[in-house]
């Protein structure tokens, strides 16, 4: 890891101090934090969990449906991933968020 990615990684763990709410933003952007551009995106001035969450509810809320609405896990990542600007192409992986070095045996079958 590098400094960048270190002080970003401190940065979402600050921005949760209180909200935990928003860890699970947290451990994915941690996760896939691997390199200084992606650490960059993420140390954006102008980007915070909080923002990031209220962009999530946004979403929810326009397809809720008797008060109820479901963001699947993956694309609920790509919402992360588009609010920060993180592209595919950003990612150590083939455009999953899983880090890398990571192997799943799923991709095998």
């Amino acid at each position: 890891m590098s400094i960048k990615t270190d002080q970003a990684k401190r940065k979402l763990a600050e921005e949760c101090q209180g909200k935990e709410y928003l860890i699970p933003f947290e451990e994915y952007l941690t996760g896939i934090c691997t390199t200084d551009k992606i650490a960059d995106l993420i140390l954006a001035e102008n980007k915070k969990l909080e923002k990031c969450f209220g962009k999530m509810k946004d979403i929810a809320r326009k397809r809720a449906q008797n008060g109820c609405a479901y963001i699947p896990p993956e694309e609920g990542f790509e919402i992360i991933r588009e609010y920060y600007g993180i592209t595919d192409g950003d990612l150590n992986t083939t455009g999953t968020s899983k880090p890398a070095g990571i192997v799943d045996i799923t991709d095998f079958l």
